[in-house]
C-alpha cells in the first residue's frame, strides 16, 4: 500500500471540498486571535476580520472555480490567458457592495477596520489565512505565492472612495492595526500612492521614513510636497550614520 499517495489524494480531495463549499460561502472557522498570535486584536478587528473573510474569499473562489485557477498548485499563478486580472477586477464592485451590505448594522468602529484593512491588503489576508486553513488544518497563515495572489486580489478603489461606500471618516482618531504572524508583519503596503500620502496625513507614517525605503513613494510624496530630499538624507544619516547600504534595505510599500 503505497501510503504517500493515499495521504495526497486524500488532501486533495478535502481542498476540493473545501473550494467548492467556499465558493458558496461555507467557509472553515478561523481564529483571528491565535492567526495573529503576536497581535493584540481588539473586538472591532476580530469582527471586521470575520467580515472581510465572509465577503472575500467566497467571492474570489469563484472566480478561480470558473477559471480552472488553482491556488493550491506551485503553477497556479500561470493561467495562460484567462483573464484572470481582469475577471476578480470585475469582482471589486461585488466585494464593496456585499461588505456595504453586512457591515449595514454593525458599530462604526468596525466600519473603519474594514476601510482600513482594506486598503492595506486585508482582503489578500484573510484569503491567505483561508488557504492556509485548508492546507494545515490550523490557523495560519499560508506564505506560499504571496506576492502574486496579492498582486491578485489587492483591491484598487481610493481610499476616499472606499470611505464613501463604507460610511467612514477617514479622520476618525481610531487605531491602524498591523497584524503580525511570528515574525511577520502584514497589512504594511498600500493599494496607491493615494492611500499612502493618507497614511501620513493620518500620522500612521512619517513620510521621511516612507520616501527612505520606497523611491517611487518617495517621489510622490515629493511631488507632493510632504517631503524634501534634505529631510530623506538627515534621517538616513540619523539611522544609519555609517553609511552602512544594508541597514535600510528597501521595500515596495506600493502593490
Amino acid at each position: 500500500m503505497d501510503m504517500s499517495k493515499d495521504l495526497t489524494q486524500g488532501l486533495a480531495q478535502t481542498q476540493q471540498f473545501h473550494r467548492q463549499y467556499g465558493a458558496n460561502a461555507l467557509l472553515p472557522e478561523i481564529s483571528w486571535t491565535e492567526v495573529f498570535d503576536h497581535s493584540s486584536l481588539a473586538p472591532e478587528q476580530v469582527q471586521a476580520l470575520e467580515v472581510l473573510y465572509q465577503s472575500a474569499v467566497p467571492l474570489a473562489l469563484q472566480v478561480f472555480e470558473e477559471l480552472n485557477f488553482d491556488v493550491f498548485t506551485p503553477a497556479a499563478y500561470k493561467p495562460q490567458g484567462l483573464g484572470l486580472f481582469d475577471r476578480l477586477a470585475e469582482q471589486e464592485q461585488a466585494l464593496l457592495a456585499r461588505l456595504q451590505a453586512e457591515s449595514k448594522h454593525l458599530p462604526t468602529a468596525v466600519h473603519h477596520q474594514i476601510w482600513s484593512m482594506l486598503l492595506r491588503g486585508g482582503a489578500v489576508l484573510v484569503f491567505k489565512a483561508w488557504l492556509g486553513k485548508v492546507k494545515t488544518g490550523l490557523n495560519q497563515i499560508d506564505t506560499t505565492q504571496f506576492d502574486e495572489l496579492s498582486d491578485l486580489l489587492f483591491i484598487k478603489t481610493s481610499p476616499f472612495e472606499l470611505a464613501g461606500y463604507l460610511d467612514v471618516d477617514i479622520n476618525s482618531k481610531q487605531d491602524h492595526i498591523f497584524l503580525m504572524q511570528g515574525q511577520d508583519v502584514y497589512l504594511d503596503r498600500f493599494n496607491s500612492l493615494e492611500t499612502a500620502a493618507l497614511f501620513v496625513d493620518l500620522g500612521v507614517y512619517d513620510a521621511a521614513f516612507l520616501s527612505l525605503r520606497d523611491d517611487h513613494v518617495a517621489a510622490y510624496l515629493k511631488s507632493k510636497g510632504y517631503v524634501t530630499d534634505e529631510q530623506i538624507e538627515e534621517l538616513q544619516c540619523a539611522l544609519n550614520p555609517l553609511f552602512c547600504t544594508d541597514l535600510n534595505p528597501k521595500q515596495n510599500y506600493v502593490v
